[in-house]
This record gives C-alpha cells, sequence and structure tokens, in this order.
C-alpha cells in the first residue's frame, strides 16, 4: 500500500506519460425562454490525457466494467474535474462520457469511459 507522499509522487509521474491534450467540454443548461431548457457545452483549458480504443474483453483484463456504449477509455490527470454529463475533445473529435471511473484513495490517474459523439 502507498503511502500519501508515495501516491502523489506517482500521480505527478503518470501525468508526465500522457502524450495528447484534451479539451473537456462542460455541460451547461440555460432557459430557453420558452419554459424549456437548451443544453450546451463550454470549452475548458487544455489538459493532458491518453485516449486508448476499448479492446475485446477490455472489462475482464481492467477489472472493471465497461458500458455497452463506450468505445474508448480516456486517462486523465487525478486531478481533471469531469463528469459523466461532459465532452472531450481529442484532435478535433468529440466524445462524450459514459461513465466516470473513481477511486479516491488509490486513483494515480483518472479513468473515463467515453464513446464518439454522433
Amino acid at each position: 500500500m502507498l503511502d500519501l507522499g508515495e501516491l502523489a509522487a506517482a500521480q505527478r509521474d503518470a501525468e508526465e506519460l500522457l502524450p495528447s491534450q484534451c479539451v473537456i467540454r462542460t455541460h451547461s443548461r440555460a432557459p430557453d425562454g420558452g419554459g424549456g431548457f437548451t443544453d450546451g457545452y463550454t470549452p475548458q483549458a487544455a489538459v493532458p490525457c491518453r485516449l486508448s480504443p476499448v479492446g475485446g474483453g477490455e472489462g475482464a483484463a481492467r477489472g472493471g466494467r465497461i458500458d455497452d456504449r463506450t468505445t474508448h477509455v480516456l486517462t486523465l490527470a487525478v486531478d481533471a474535474v469531469i463528469t459523466a454529463a461532459d465532452q472531450v475533445e481529442v484532435e478535433g473529435q468529440r466524445y462524450e462520457v459514459t461513465l466516470v471511473r473513481s477511486r479516491p484513495d488509490l486513483e494515480i490517474v483518472r479513468r473515463v469511459e467515453v464513446r464518439q459523439a454522433g
């Protein structure tokens, strides 16, 4: 088991291994003036990431489940703020978040399941 100092060092080291950049697009909802709402997404600053396609047996191999809608797993720094309502953009391609994995006590990186946006 890692102590807090070792965990923090592992988190810093892991961030250096994220080769790409992505923009997290946070979900927002604004009144449309007619009693309804309009959904939108606000781009945030680019953050380091790694995007990997989901292969056969991905859930079993990683000890976790993969949502049926998931096409890729996005790896982010542990302090990245992202929710299941958000989107991400990697190399001009937009992805919808299907699941944000979380293990706060042991997390070295943040793993997010996504699918290509239609």
